[in-house]
């Protein structure tokens, strides 16, 4: 049976955003979702909804079931503490449904365990978790069962130690198969590592006495996972998180070629990320996992510009944008997409009025003046527009 992508997103209520749909057509194959808008518009609250009702499905109940199963814990237990907690669940179910590629998600019901369902959250802490020794694998499936994100991520180095024992149990028992496997899972995970890091030289070093993998870089500096930037980490943290359930399912399908289906939500991947790697970050996903759905909510015109075969949705506007946002630059977003009057810093645009203002005025001393107070703020092209102008005019009063 071909996993349940989703084909629009139905918003009935989203606070002051009512009635509409994400995109205004349904979906006939997969594609991405990016949903952009002012703040206030409801991108975190409509990922918010989906997620639960993912979750949902994931835990057995369709819509019906669902809804029915939290009416009767509402009016067996009226008093309960949890009352208002699964009220608010009981609205989310009208607040927003969900139209899916295949027309319902029974697949999801029935195999939960066999598709990745992931809900990122803006606010991403890594915090690896020490290892002291190894563990048994049945505690990750535990946690991919729960659908557990933060945990799963926290857990990232015991994984990898766990890995490397078992591979080595592995090489005394002759194992090929998992040995290969083992292999290929720590070449694709440097190739990322690489790719993240700009660093072709770049080695996972795993050091048996301490339990510790060391990212050794091409000028000698030795980091461990725990000693990364905050931006290293946050996008560190979304493919730790989808390289150990993609193995996971690899493992349990003895078929390491696999490509994992499933949907991702992203609130704010931006989130801690300078420019270059925004612009990377869904590719690079997208790239390792191509038969994972992204949903994604963002401010970043680098996110919402970086990704084909994605559907782009403004909450504020309710207009849809596809093909021709991966051809603009950043300032036709900023203007045409975001809404911005202009590309320039309001510091930009006052030195801009005054230069107008004093070619209208035919004022070179005026022009000149504002070389003098902006001279450490101009950029080379600003500087030669008003030396341009200066030259004009004394050209036409000569």
């Amino acid at each position: 049976m071909t996993f349940p992508y989703i084909s629009q997103i139905v918003v009935n209520n989203c606070y002051t955003y009512q009635n509409f749909r994400i995109p205004n057509y349904e979906l006939s194959q997969i594609r991405h979702i990016i949903l952009t808008g002012k703040n206030g518009s409801g991108k975190t609250t409509i990922l918010n909804r989906i997620a639960f009702l993912l979750s949902q499905l994931h835990d057995g109940k369709d819509r019906e079931k669902g809804i029915n199963d939290l009416k009767n814990t509402i009016r067996a237990n009226m008093k309960h503490s949890l009352r208002n907690s699964w009220e608010q669940q009981l609205q989310y179910y009208n607040d927003i449904d969900l139209k899916y590629i295949e027309g319902n998600a029974n697949v999801l019901i029935e195999h939960p365990e066999d598709y990745i369902i992931s809900f990122f959250k803006a606010h991403r802490k890594v915090d690896l978790k020490e290892v002291e020794t190894v563990t048994k694998e049945v505690e990750f499936i535990k946690l991919f069962k729960q659908n557990d994100t933060s945990g799963f991520i926290n857990q990232f180095k015991q994984y990898l130690v766990n890995k490397k024992v078992y591979e080595a149990f592995d090489y005394m028992n002759s194992n090929d198969l998992k040995i290969n496997q083992s292999k290929l899972f720590f070449d694709n995970l440097t190739l990322t590592l690489r790719s993240i890091f700009k660093d072709d030289q770049l080695e996972l070093d795993f050091v048996q006495e301490s339990f510790e993998f060391y990212l050794k870089l091409k000028d000698d500096r030795k980091v461990t996972f725990n000693q990364l930037s905050e931006g290293f980490s946050a996008y560190l943290s979304i493919l730790m998180d989808l390289l150990m359930r993609a193995d996971l399912l690899r493992k349990d399908k003895i078929n390491y070629s696999l490509e994992p289906e499933g949907i991702v939500l992203i609130d704010e991947p931006e989130t801690h990320l300078h420019l270059s790697m925004q612009y990377e970050i869904l590719p690079l996903i997208n790239k390792l996992f191509p038969k994972i759905q992204l949903v994604v909510a963002t401010h970043s015109p680098a996110i919402i510009s970086s990704l084909k075969n994605a559907v782009i949705y403004d909450l504020t506007s309710k207009d849809g944008a596809s093909d021709w946002v991966l051809g603009s630059s950043f300032s036709e977003l900023m203007i045409k997409h975001f809404g911005l009057e202009n590309e320039y810093s309001s510091f930009a645009d006052k030195i801009i009025f005054d230069i107008n203002k004093a070619v209208r005025e035919n004022s070179i001393d005026n022009l000149r003046a504002i070389l003098i107070e902006n001279d450490r703020y101009l950029t080379p092209s600003l500087r030669l527009e008003i030396e341009s102008q200066i030259i004009s005019i004394n050209s036409r009063a000569d």
